[in-house]
């Protein structure tokens, strides 16, 4: 735990994006204690309260994290192998993120919170909300990390694929591009009030 904990007491993110990044990187490092085992047969996870869905090659498991900052990070992951994972981490922020700087933000957390090296990077849309693809490998070149995060409102997505130096997992595509924005559950229809009744009372002449 102590590199976990060297990587949360650094100074070099700005802006709360950055600091998701961070703390959801130390998820990955942490060993994927919680993470279910992958399959083989690929299947839909849908978070409602969050809004998305994505495709894992497994079922995948869900726990919840608090970063130092008080953010509760909702974590969707499933182990590819012995050496991978894969990860979708919902996070809200109090207050709706610009997608513009908290990309920005959080593209210099990812890649200073494990010292690592941008291999590439690309600005695209997931339905309607800004987003951002990065490869990145760690420092100790015993990373590889293939990312897309998505800024929605006030919630900031990270979907993870993560492997050894080699690259990320078999169906690290597949997983990352069935990423989608699903709309929140309608609320229950509004009531509807009985037709009033026609007056029968006789008129007076």
């Amino acid at each position: 735990m102590s590199r976990i904990q060297s990587l949360m007491s650094r100074k070099a993110l700005a802006g709360v994006a950055g600091l998701m990044v961070l703390a959801g990187l130390a998820l990955l490092l942490a060993g994927f204690q919680s993470t279910a085992q992958a399959q083989t047969s690929w299947r839909t996870h849908t978070d409602r309260d969050h809004g998305y869905r994505v495709e894992f090659p497994g079922v995948p498991s869900q726990t919840q994290e608090t970063t130092p900052q008080g953010n509760v990070m909702d974590v969707a992951s499933l182990e590819a192998g012995s050496t991978g994972a894969f990860l979708v981490i919902a996070t809200v922020s109090a207050e709706p993120l610009d997608g513009v700087s908290a990309l920005e933000n959080a593209t210099t957390g990812a890649v200073d919170s494990i010292a690592g090296r941008l291999v590439s990077k690309a600005d695209l849309t997931i339905d309607g909300a800004r987003a951002r693809d990065l490869v990145i490998e760690s420092g100790e070149g015993d990373i590889t990390l293939r990312t897309r995060m998505v800024i929605q409102g006030s919630t900031f997505f990270q979907i993870m694929a993560v492997g050894p130096r080699e690259g990320p997992p078999e169906g690290s595509e597949r997983f990352i591009n069935s990423f989608r924005l699903t709309p929140p559950p309608a609320g229950p229809a509004p009531a509807v009030q009985p037709a009033a009744k026609p007056d029968k009372s006789p008129v007076a002449p």
